[in-house]
């Protein structure tokens, strides 16, 4: 696109410099692909460009000398915008991802950004830079919910899969030791050799219906439903301990109580996930839990005291991990809550904070 102007009458066909940053300074504001409306040191409504207008419906003269807040906010809103507002007027950049509303009525989810504009260390103005989200918002909505039914349909796949294994397959293996113990009761008492490789066999069958019980009840773990998070924890803990030799510490409040099914059923696969990131990443032979409620709060710390830990460069910015770390912020997130993986000693800790009280939607 091509832009032009032309000097007011009576300007020399050389304009001064001053004359030309001005220029300058209103093609960029008129043409911005951004809303952007210029407020005066008061907070009120000087100016606007065309993206404003078509993303507010307001029109140039509607908003001049009004109170800004009061018309693009309401209700909450209203006084979140004052609050940036006093933060922009004390000469604070400021930004945030909120909603307004409308000269129709129609709300849109915004990223504002608030700019004083300060001279000779006076404010002078503010620029307000609009952005519409509202399509982005809905898509992340939408591809949050997807994301929950998904989780949703694994846990019933596991469900399914626990139950075949429980009353297919053990059933199966618990026919085949019978069947074994008969026939080690027909060999011939001589027959040494024999019998010891139907016992042999006897063993590894009770070894296979052991780890498939065990697999079965960590796909879907009954003992959660029935009797809740403090004796499920506790069994994946003792089992986890025995199997690997690691020591696990459970330390959880007496003040926990029952939560949500959903909420009880994250946590479990967030220390179960936990645990088995200390057997692929850490060199820890002692992991704590602690599993505690605040006000409003569930926290969950899974931490252990390996060499490795993760990255020192973690502790400045977000570690996100691998597919298991991801899928279990997810999980969090999806409930309100969220989740975060930090060094601490050489080691590493997983915390975990969500909502005692789960949202509706979730």
């Amino acid at each position: 696109m091509t832009i032009q102007w032309k000097a007011l009458p009576g300007d020399s066909s050389i304009t001064s410099h001053a004359d030309s940053d001005t220029a300058y300074l209103q093609l960029l504001i008129e043409h911005s692909p951004i809303a952007i409306v210029i407020l005066n040191s008061a907070h009120q409504a000087k100016h606007c460009n065309p993206v404003f207008e078509r993303m507010f419906g307001y029109t140039r003269a509607d908003i001049v000398d009004r109170n800004f807040d009061e018309l693009i906010a309401f209700g909450n809103t209203l006084d979140e915008a004052r609050r940036c507002t006093r933060s922009v007027l004390h000469g604070e950049k400021t930004n945030m991802v909120t909603r307004r509303r409308r000269k129709d009525g129609v709300w849109i989810d915004v990223d504002i950004h608030g700019i004083p504009l300060i001279v000779d260390n006076v404010l002078r103005g503010v620029y307000g830079l609009y952005v519409d989200i509202t399509e982005r918002t809905r898509a992340e909505s939408s591809l949050r919910q997807l994301s929950l039914e998904l989780m949703h349909l694994q846990e019933k796949e596991k469900r399914r899969i626990a139950r075949e294994l429980h009353d297919a397959t053990s059933q199966e293996l618990a026919l085949l030791s019978m069947r074994l113990g008969q026939l080690q009761r027909k060999l011939p008492p001589q027959d040494l050799e024999m019998l010891e490789l139907v016992n042999n066999i006897r063993d590894l069958t009770r070894q296979c219906t052991q780890k498939i019980r065990t697999a079965s009840y960590l796909l879907h773990p009954p003992l959660l439903q029935e009797a809740g998070l403090v004796p499920a924890i506790s069994w994946l803990a003792e089992g986890f301990a025995e199997r690997t030799g690691i020591r696990v510490n459970v330390k959880i409040s007496s003040k926990l109580g029952r939560l949500a099914e959903i909420s009880e059923l994250a946590i479990f696969r967030v220390v179960q996930e936990s645990l088995s990131n200390v057997i692929r990443h850490s060199t820890s032979n002692v992991v704590d839990i602690r599993l505690s409620r605040r006000p409003g709060t569930i926290e969950l710390s899974v931490t252990d005291r390996g060499a490795l830990g993760i990255p020192a460069k973690a502790n400045h910015q977000p570690y996100h991990g691998g597919v298991g770390i991801a899928g279990m912020r997810e999980r969090l997130q999806e409930l309100g809550g969220h989740l975060h993986v930090r060094s601490v000693s050489g080691g590493m800790a997983v915390v975990a904070c969500l909502p005692a009280e789960v949202r509706a939607s979730a």
